[in-house]
């Protein structure tokens, strides 16, 4: 959203803005009505990935019920990209599919001049009932072409940072990985070639795409200057697999500290544990100098997707294709060159035992992590059994099983589900029932949590109390979900963000 609020400003004769309900969530109603009357917008656009289309549905229920009936509002995002016709909700005018920038500029043109958006690539709307759908557009053939995000667009970005304080920043678009716990398996190949556009703007069919270095160091040196006095700390990358390339790492790198950087602002990437197998000069054998070279240029912290302690859910399952052997290796050369590291894990995947289960949990014992993060696996915008990985849609059916009568049925968020840390309902399982899950999740967060508040008491003595009282009375006050603030706390603010 911020990359195209900005494109709109930087690019177009149109002016954008960003709503934002994070820190307004008991009053995102009024919030929303004195928004609408202040910009007076021509058009709304709201992006949503699958597990917040409910949120969205409210957002756009309450539009059209109290603010208007006739501004026009598009969709985009993952969701309606995978499956526009599940965008085309109740007073939706628009989906955009794909990349939004070269699409949304001609759209507000076209608005602008009280024209159709008939021809527009990447889009389909529904003038009177009926879906047209234009032909497709392809990614963003040079993402260089792009203007830098401006965070100062977010109303809220002081408080981002207060509790963050770090700034996420883009330097690709795009994985050249299938793991099917992710929406990249379907986007990669989604799209065709387009050409070029009204926009100015060429599309490909290539979906995994890197800036330029050079450019990318660049743009984050501006950030730090605007936001090192409001709380800036770090920078965090959110490309899924940053040192990949290993000529582009190296070259980052140089970047980085050229720019000054590398004592000054401390990096957090992503990475999977067989990114430094790629491209390596021995072939099999971990790069080693690649990450001395992230380590020397402010890496401080590298984020791994374990996903499960099991090889058959991480690889059968997933499709991630990477061993506990290449897990371990990077964990303890990390130790070794004092690089912190996170790992993700997911609870409750498609056909999931008991025994996997725990067997994730011995398997972050043994890799020890600065900080193990334990997701519930989540519902997809894609078809795990279209894809032949369950029987069936692993989300219905436990009429069989001893557990039905303890099951929901379904993977959909409820009310409480904000309050909660699993993120929404676990997928019906034959194996386990959903307390059962989100128990043992709990488990694995008491005790990994355990260990890091005594060693964050051990290390910062007093401060850490007072950190934690001043960080969780401002999230109460502001009417923050007191689960996230205290997660946040101890993994990102004040002393906590670098050990």
């Amino acid at each position: 959203m911020t990359y195209l609020a900005s494109y709109v400003n930087a690019r177009t004769d149109h002016t954008a803005t960003i709503w934002d309900y994070t820190f307004n969530r008991r009053n995102w109603q009024s919030y929303l009505k004195e928004k609408f009357e202040t910009d007076k917008p021509d058009v709304i656009a709201i992006t949503y990935t699958t597990l917040y289309q409910r949120y969205v549905e409210a957002s756009i229920k309450y539009i059209r019920g109290s603010l208007s009936k006739d501004v026009p509002i598009v969709i985009g995002g993952v969701h309606p990209t995978l499956k526009p016709e599940e965008g085309f909700m109740d007073g939706v005018n628009a989906v955009i599919i794909g990349e939004g920038e070269p699409a949304f500029h001609e759209l507000l043109d076209a608005t602008a001049g009280g024209n159709s958006y008939e021809g527009i690539k990447g889009l389909w709307y529904k003038p009177n009932g009926e879906i047209i759908k234009n032909a497709p557009r392809g990614w963003i053939k040079d993402i260089n072409e792009l203007p830098w995000p401006n965070y100062d667009l977010w109303d809220d970005i002081d408080k981002y940072l207060y509790y963050l304080q770090q700034l996420w920043l883009v330097g690709t678009r795009g994985c050249p990985y299938i793991c099917t716990n992710c929406e990249e398996v379907q986007m990669y190949r989604l799209l065709p070639n387009s050409g070029d556009s009204p926009s100015g703007i060429a599309g490909t069919a290539k979906r995994f795409r890197f800036r330029d270095p050079k450019d990318y160091a660049e743009e984050i040196a501006w950030h730090y200057d605007k936001y090192k006095d409001r709380g800036m700390r770090m920078a965090h990358p959110f490309d899924p697999v940053f040192p990949i390339q290993r000529k582009w790492t190296f070259d980052f790198c140089k970047a980085y500290t050229d720019v000054g950087l590398s004592d000054k602002l401390p990096v957090s990437i992503f990475s999977r544990a067989d990114c430094f197998y790629a491209q390596a000069p021995v072939k099999g054998v971990f790069d080693e100098e690649r990450l001395i070279a992230l380590k020397e240029a402010g890496i401080k912290e590298i984020r791994v997707g374990i996903e499960s302690g099991s090889e058959r859910m991480r690889n059968d399952i997933h499709k991630k294709g990477v061993t506990n052997e290449q897990c371990l290796t990077l964990f303890e050369l990390c130790r070794k060159h004092g690089v912190q590291t996170i790992a993700y894990n997911m609870l409750g995947g498609p056909t999931e035992t008991k025994a996997e289960l725990k067997e994730t949990f011995r398997f972050n014992v043994k890799l020890k992590p600065n900080k193990p993060i334990f997701f519930v696996y989540q519902t997809l915008t894609h078809d795990l059994a279209e894809m032949g990985l369950v029987d069936q849609d692993y989300n219905i059916g436990l009429a069989a099983t001893e557990q039905a009568d303890q099951w929901t049925g379904d993977s959909t968020r409820d009310d409480t589900d904000q309050g909660t840390i699993q993120f929404g309902e676990p997928l019906a399982s034959p194996h386990f029932s959903k307390n059962w899950l989100i128990a043992f999740q709990y488990f694995c967060y008491s005790y990994f949590i355990a260990i890091r508040v005594g060693k964050g008491i051990w290390r910062q003595k007093h401060r850490f109390f007072i950190n934690f009282g001043t960080t969780m009375y401002r999230g109460y006050k502001e009417g923050l979900n007191m689960k996230i603030v205290f997660a946040y706390w101890l993994s990102a603010s004040g002393d906590n963000l670098f050990t």
